[in-house]
């Protein structure tokens, strides 16, 4: 079967894999991109909540005294 391919198929052949490992590293590039903008998002989320948590145990406190 391979004795039966020329130069040109070879060629082919080997842009494709070329092409094929490119795409790979793109979306490998692009996922890893997006995990990192949800884990930031997350962290972001979770400081708002521990900020509102804080400053609603704070207000209860003042309110007894008052």
């Amino acid at each position: 079967m391979f004795d039966e391919w020329t130069v040109s198929t070879w060629l082919i052949l080997l842009v494709d894999i070329v092409a094929i490992a490119i795409v790979v590293m793109f979306l490998k590039r692009k996922i890893q991109h997006k995990l990192h903008e949800v884990e930031a998002r997350q962290a972001h989320q979770r400081l708002q909540r521990k900020r509102t948590q804080t400053s609603s145990s704070d207000e209860p406190s003042t309110k007894r005294k008052s």
